[in-house]
């Protein structure tokens, strides 16, 4: 094998996967988004990939695209990288968005896919000639696809993997796109140095070459990535002077500062302000639970405590007070830039922070605390449902003692609950009373909830808040007698309960059901994509009968047409096995990590484990097939075979994740099987991994040359994908759960194993 063409194919997957984690995380800081906005990011990346492959990449030969052709899109793509994250950076400001603003899904649609359209259209075209080069080189046709498709799993899941535990901590966007830039020039120039080029062109190429390469490496060395970081950043934060920003592989965390207030970013979302804090929320979300307590001894914080809230809770006789934060980089930033807020927070003898995501805390500590403030926002992502579910209560109420209290926020309002926010209240309220006997609402613009362990705690009663304030002789600038006791009057209170039982009927959040997604994603759309609410209203409804319908009708059809033409396998049978395995595959990927997240807390070195044991599984499988094709007699029913595996792999997945979840399997039975998380997600890259080179084997055998099989089927992989990672965490998981979403997949590949059923032999 040349070792040129050999580097490039390994790069491209390599490249693929490191600019697509860039780009995306990239966008969430200037949309501010959720799995929503996720997922319509990376749906226009993998379409733009797609239709790169499937309406450029096949005709590659028709172009007379060689090894020339192939260096001269990874000099295109050098290009690209810097000027596409320039434009990201630059994208709020055009679109005329404010700091803290988010962006409605027809305007992230809109404008990402122009934006990403040179990077995705180039990516696409690169896999299909990639697979036409290796094929010209070792003179099997069907073989070489299977190669490539091994060589760049090999490149992607190595560059997702060094991305997040090497580049993250010690580079910057900029320098990456430049470090990416130089790796595919130096590529490039290799496979021109070993091309046949007639020498006057091959010298001008490989002079264009070496001056873009020299230019990189220059601006690296003289700091021009530094100063375009600097430039672009302006642009991103226009308005505030950015005194740093970091990348993490929870993600961006910025620094900012107008006059003399400091305000530190997640992701785009304001989670703190110093040293003036929102005094009004912080003083309401941290006294009414500390004044409900009788003897708030200990005290844990989840999320969001540096800042006003630590401080707020050691007025109270507090003994310790614990704080979790699971990225390590925002207590680090505070740190470098303290203010006498946040330096008497973190220097105060009484306080414990806990570099550690909360729900793993909570699982793993032998401690017990008089009360659980969990300051977290409302559950519009998996990541954050998870602190909502009936699951996470009841891991909250083991940890307290008989008069202990879990106490949250919601979204609220002082006059009038809307729909989205009426259920995403009432679901979280019935799912506290699974656990904890009495749960109190205190209403306002957010609505504070109090969840007590024991009923001899309550009841809420404004004269006993107000007396334990004057008792324990604590200064407030806001809450004040007046105030206690205008939140908690009895017309309040009754006006709150009215609006919450006009409500339609809701369902419990659980861990394997996290309807709370579903609840807090229709919020949020409430508030950004109002347009959305009917069609969101109507995914509600969805059942699993709805979806499978479809899929029964294509089967009754192909059947159909079968039994009247009795033809061999058609060309459409194939790109719909190669559609439906890349669904299965990025469906599996998710539903794997989204359920060791719930099931063992968020470990993030387990979940970058997860997905490079997938890639790793994924590289074998195509490699075991490529080797195999050759000696392969019957390929349709190899291909069958595969599908069965793939199915009875599914079903084995699903009864497994049933009992993981069942309530009664203790936290010791779980801890024995963590690592059988490891061994699914590499069989499931493994199975998926023997498909793609036995399928374009089949598709080349119909007639077809090597660059339209590899376009064709590599574009049907890449929009199964798409369609897994968009609805599988979108709306099949909130609307269905884990369990019936693993019988929608198994459901699928049947399809697909049917249709392959329904074929004729097929030689070699």
């Amino acid at each position: 094998m040349n070792f040129s063409l050999l580097f490039a194919l390994v790069l491209m997957g390599f490249t693929f996967t490191m600019t697509q984690v860039m780009v995306i995380r990239e966008l969430l800081v200037v949309f501010i988004g959720n799995e929503l906005s996720i997922a319509i990011i990376l749906a226009n990346w993998l379409l733009l990939e797609a239709a790169g492959s499937f309406f450029l990449g096949k005709k590659t030969k028709e172009f007379g695209l060689g090894k020339g052709g192939y260096a001269l899109l990874q000099m295109l793509l050098a290009i690209l990288l810097p000027v596409t994250i320039y434009g990201i950076r630059g994208l709020r400001d055009f679109m005329g968005l404010s700091t803290g603003e988010g962006a409605s899904l027809w305007q992230i649609f809109s404008w990402t896919a122009p934006l990403l359209a040179p990077l995705g259209i180039v990516d696409g075209i690169l896999f299909a000639l990639g697979c036409s080069l290796h094929s010209d080189l070792a003179q099997k046709a069907a073989p070489s696809i299977g190669r490539v498709y091994l060589y760049e799993a090999l490149g992607a899941g190595t560059g997702g993997v060094l991305y997040t535990f090497f580049f993250i901590p010690f580079f910057t966007s900029f320098q990456v796109a430049f470090l990416l830039g130089a790796a595919n020039l130096i590529s490039g120039l290799l496979l021109l140095w070993a091309d046949e080029t007639p020498r006057r062109k091959g010298k001008v190429l490989l002079g264009l070459f070496g001056s873009i390469l020299t230019a990189e490496i220059m601006i690296l060395i003289l700091s021009g990535a530094y100063a375009l970081e600097k430039s672009s950043m302006r642009r991103l934060w226009r308005g505030l002077e950015v005194l740093q920003s970091s990348w993490s592989p929870y993600g961006n965390v910025t620094v900012g500062r107008r006059e003399e207030q400091l305000t530190y970013f997640s992701n785009g979302i304001p989670i703190c302000n110093t040293p003036v804090p929102d005094i009004a929320l912080v003083e309401e979300m941290v006294h009414y639970p500390l004044l409900f307590s009788p003897s708030p001894g200990r005290v844990l914080i989840i999320g969001g405590g540096l800042g006003g809230v630590i401080t707020e809770a050691l007025k109270h006789p507090v003994e310790e007070l614990h704080y979790t934060e699971i990225d390590p980089l925002i207590i680090q930033l505070i740190k470098d830039h303290l203010t006498p807020l946040t330096r008497q927070e973190i220097e105060n003898p009484r306080v414990r922070i806990h570099l550690l995501d909360g729900r793993l805390y909570i699982k793993t500590t032998s401690k017990k605390f008089d009360l659980v403030i969990l300051n977290l926002p409302s559950p519009s992502t998996l990541e954050l449902n998870r602190f909502y579910t009936v699951d996470f209560f009841r891991e909250v109420w083991q940890k307290l003692p008989e008069k202990g209290l879990l106490a949250l926020s919601l979204p609220g309002s002082e006059r009038y609950l809307s729909p989205e926010t009426r259920d995403l209240n009432l679901s979280l309220i019935h799912t506290l009373r699974e656990v904890f006997p009495s749960v109190y609402v205190i209403p306002g613009d957010v609505h504070f909830l109090l969840a007590s362990a024991s009923a001899e705690v309550g009841p809420l009663e404004p004269e006993r808040i107000i007396a334990r304030l004057k008792e324990r002789k604590i200064t407030t600038h806001f809450l004040t007698e007046f105030q206690i006791r205008l939140k908690l009057e009895t017309p309040r209170q009754q006006w709150l309960q009215d609006s919450l039982s006009r409500g339609k009927a809701v369902k419990i959040n659980r861990d394997a059901h996290p309807s709370g997604l579903y609840y807090g994603i229709a919020y949020w759309n409430a508030q950004f994509h109002p347009s959305l609410q009917i069609f969101w209203a109507k995914v509600g409804e969805l059942r699993l009968w709805h979806l499978s319908l479809p899929l029964l009708l294509l089967i009754c059809g192909a059947f159909a047409f079968w039994t009247k033409q009795r033809k061999e396998l058609t060309k459409g049978s194939l790109i719909w096995v190669a559609a439906s395995t890349g669904f299965f595959g990025m469906a599996l990927s998710i539903l794997l990590i989204f359920s060791f997240q719930t099931l063992y807390g968020y470990a993030y070195q387990w979940i970058g484990l997860l997905v490079a044991i997938f890639m790793a599984g994924m590289a074998w499988g195509s490699w075991t097939m490529t080797r195999a094709l050759e000696k392969i007699r019957r390929f349709a029913r190899t291909l069958i075979g595969v599908e069965i595996l793939l199915v009875l792999f599914a079903t084995l997945g699903t009864i497994l994740l049933a009992i993981f979840y069942s309530p009664g399997l203790g936290q010791k039975i779980l801890g024995g099987v963590k690592f059988g998380f490891l061994l699914l997600s590499g069989v499931a890259g493994y199975l998926v991994g023997l498909e793609f080179p036995l399928s374009s084997g089949l598709f080349f055998g119909k007639g077809e040359g090597v660059e339209r099989t590899a376009g064709i089927l590599y574009a049907a992989d890449l929009f199964g994908a798409w369609a897994g990672s968009l609805l599988v965490g979108v709306l099949l998981v909130p609307v269905l759960g884990i369990l019936q979403t693993c019988a929608l997949i198994i459901f699928l590949k049947l399809t697909s194993l049917f249709l392959l059923s329904l074929s004729g032999p097929i030689k070699n």
